[in-house]
């Protein structure tokens, strides 16, 4: 252990950034500080067990020596550097890993750091990420073959994908630091973008292909049914990627820089996609089309709606079902959104590092090691602290709080062990003798402390006097104390903090405000796992207000858009409103699959109102379509699930089987993200069908009703406007 350690600091990179004070905290260390001796060739295993009972050393000892699982002893060496603000610390800790797990002695080595859990979550992300896109691209296509029949179509679809997908590359690249700068460069998050497009835009190329074959059904040529059916699935579509991007833009309320950078990007992805699937699909139908029609091979289509066997009889009967008994179904409905919506209370929102690394990862796997041998990782957390360091009071509350860091019972839950480094503990050392080895009494400072200090009460110039001194004499004492004579001091206290304890470290803060003595508001603790947790308590703070933003801009939008081409905005309200029943459900879902509100599925609960209002969006259109022909609210509702019932199955299919792929991911975020976008697609679906559906039977039979109104109203016209007619006429005669 001393031979490996000693190798790694005595490697420049690593040397010239160990802290000043006690850099290195190890057993062999420890062991060699009790014993005082040069190397352990001379000592005797009895020797080396003493130095457990030896006073302190013997406590430090246990803290980082344990057994993991399988009875293989455990033991950790901290190395501390210093923070230099620039890659050196990087290349410092990746130099460390490189010696450790290079070593080829007869101990297994192994290192945890920020930059080796960075290096390996990046590696796993970058590497898992092309297979996805893959198995992706594979599982389109099959479902694709399997709703359009056509190779044609489905090879359309995919070149549309491909064509895609190296638009969103590009533009993330002119966006990029290099180019333009309005993004960061690419992240984990931003690599996921490509099987999110891909799984919503799909949908796209088979709505087009749906309402082509279908004017060409009625008996359009093909030049005017490409025409007829783009301008029939352009609005919708067009609409449903507005709510989309809007959903995805949402994103830039989030106070991490990755997390808007992959709201623009897969916006922009979102949008570049819906151009290339209005335009490469009916340009490709038209070019094989219109050849085989000139030659007289043309052969009628099959209409999507009958891809599937039964399906459209079952649509039928769905849509008889549900528009002449509606109430049983929206009763159905709302119960399990209440019952979601409680469940959807003990959701908690939680970040874990844990989440974002790989499953069977070597770094996850010595912090499960860690976890079982010495009760979990640890990482250094400091208390800031502004008091003036020359009154009583102040020296008072430290020792009160010092000590109760010292007991396991009254210390915070989330810190492991006691004070490690202060102010107050350096002064104690150097004013008593306490006869250990290394021991730092100086009798002229202790003489010169108990002066400063003679009763209850501090001197404070003495106190002054003797703080200049210590500073003199002891380095790391600039390191935890800043002297102002003219202002506020300030002063660091630094303890051990449990990394995976995210409920108790989110109380840390009001627990130490609780042991200290003096103004709450002078006393701040500071550390990644603190700040962290922080962070994500603002995310979703903010992620609340995202989707309150999205859904009041996807409700104007769509309301401006049928006032203006309707006159009817009560339409938006019909398309937006049941989202609401998607996102609580989601939620609730959430909570029951103990799937966590973390960075990754926040993500998911502002784009569901895109997912959602897509399918709603498509259910409007069409019965409004249907309506148009028929004026029987009832027909049209059966004549919608009917027509587009398969097509919105197939988009609900290849949606779910796109994000699905996420499953497999190696990361548990990614793998949570996909069940959640899974859950959202089917939530959406069903909502569009047993809500939206029978609400636009009601909107049928007030356009009805308003219709006859209208008639009414325009026949007694008639029939007054007749008899002045006719009473004039007999004036006259």
């Amino acid at each position: 252990m001393t031979t490996l350690i000693n190798e790694i600091v005595s490697d420049p990179s690593v040397g010239e950034l160990l802290v000043p004070v006690d850099p290195i905290v190890a057993p062999s260390y420890l062991i060699n500080a009790a014993l005082q001796v040069d190397n352990f060739e001379s000592l005797t295993q009895a020797e080396i067990d003493s130095v457990q009972n030896v006073p302190q050393i013997g406590e430090a000892l246990a803290a980082i020596t344990g057994t993991d699982a399988d009875g293989t002893p455990v033991a950790i060496a901290n190395i501390r550097l210093s923070d230099t603000g620039d890659e050196r610390v990087e290349n410092a800790e990746r130099r460390i890993s490189e010696l450790a797990t290079g070593d080829d002695g007869p101990l297994r080595v192994s290192s945890l750091s920020p930059v080796v859990v960075e290096d390996e979550y990046r590696e796993a992300t970058e590497s898992g990420m092309a297979p996805l896109i893959g198995l992706a691209l594979v599982l389109i296509a099959a479902l694709l073959l399997l709703f359009t029949r056509t190779l044609s179509d489905m090879l359309l679809t995919l070149a549309g994908l491909v064509f895609s997908l190296v638009w969103i590359v590009g533009a993330e690249g002119w966006l990029g630091p290099n180019a333009l700068g309005l993004i960061g460069p690419p992240s984990s998050l931003t690599a996921m973008v490509p099987v999110i497009v891909i799984s919503l835009t799909v949908d796209y190329a088979i709505q087009a292909v749906s309402h082509y074959r279908e004017r060409r059904l009625a008996g359009e040529p093909v030049m005017e049914a490409v025409r007829n059916g783009l301008s029939n699935v352009t609005i919708p579509l067009t609409l449903a990627a507005v709510t989309t991007i809007v959903s995805l833009l949402a994103t830039l309320f989030s106070p991490i820089g990755v997390i808007g950078d992959f709201g623009i990007v897969a916006g922009l992805g979102v949008g570049m996609s819906l151009i290339v699937m209005l335009t490469l699909i009916p340009a490709g139908r038209t070019i094989i089309d219109r050849r085989r029609e000139s030659r007289g091979t043309l052969a009628a289509p099959r209409p999507i709606s009958n891809a599937l066997p039964g399906i459209t009889p079952a649509a039928e009967l769905l849509g008889r079902a549900v528009t002449r008994w509606p109430v049983p179904f929206l009763v159905a409905i709302i119960a399990v959104t209440i019952a979601l919506g409680f469940a959807a209370t003990g959701l908690k929102s939680e970040f874990s590092i844990r989440d974002i690394l790989p499953r069977g990862g070597s770094v996850l796997e010595d912090m499960n090691t860690l976890e079982t041998a010495v009760g979990g990782s640890t990482e250094v957390a400091t208390i800031l602290l502004k008091a003036e360091v020359t009154e009583s009071r102040t020296l008072l509350n430290l020792h009160d709080l010092t000590a109760a860091f010292d007991d396991e019972l009254r210390r915070p839950l989330a810190v492991a062990g006691p004070v490690q480094g202060s102010y107050r503990d350096l002064v104690h050392d150097w004013t008593n003798e306490s006869g250990e080895p290394g021991d730092k009494y100086d009798p002229a400072l202790s003489e010169l402390f108990r002066a400063a200090s003679p009763g209850v009460e501090l001197d404070p110039e003495l106190m002054q006097e003797f703080i200049d001194e210590l500073v003199a004499r002891e380095p790391e004492l600039a390191r935890l104390l800043i002297n102002d004579p003219q202002g506020v001091d300030v002063m660091l206290l630094q303890f051990p903090i449990f990394l995976d304890d995210p409920e108790h470290t989110r109380t840390i803060q009001e627990d130490i405000e609780a042991l200290w003595l003096g103004d709450d508001s002078a006393i701040t603790a500071i550390s990644d796992s603190i700040v962290s947790i922080a962070v994500t308590d603002q995310i979703t703070d903010r992620q609340t207000e995202a989707i309150s933003t999205t859904i009041a801009v996807a409700l104007g939008i769509l309301s401006i858009f049928f006032w203006l081409t309707l006159r009817q905005p009560a339409l938006g309200l019909i398309a937006v409103g049941p989202i609401v029943l998607v996102l609580i459900s989601v939620l609730g879902t959430m909570a029951l699959l103990n799937i966590p509100y973390t960075l990754i599925t926040s993500i998911i609960t502002a784009l569901s109102i895109g997912i959602g209002v897509d399918y709603t969006i498509h259910v409007i259109h069409r019965y409004r379509e249907e309506f148009s022909h028929l004026r029987n609210p009832e027909q049209a509702a059966i004549r919608t699930l009917a027509t587009t019932g398969s097509a919105l199955l197939g988009s609900a299919l290849t949606t779910a089987f796109g994000f699905g792929v996420l499953i497999a991911s190696p990361l548990l975020a990614s793998q949570q993200f996909g069940i959640t976008a899974t859950i959202t697609i089917v939530y959406s679906l069903v909502v569009s069908i047993f809500v939206v559906l029978p609400a636009m039977v009601v909107w049928g039979a007030y356009q009805n009703m308003r219709l006859r109104s209208m008639v009414e109203r325009m026949w007694n016209e008639l029939d007054v406007a007749a008899e002045g007619i006719q009473r004039r006429s007999e004036q006259g005669r």
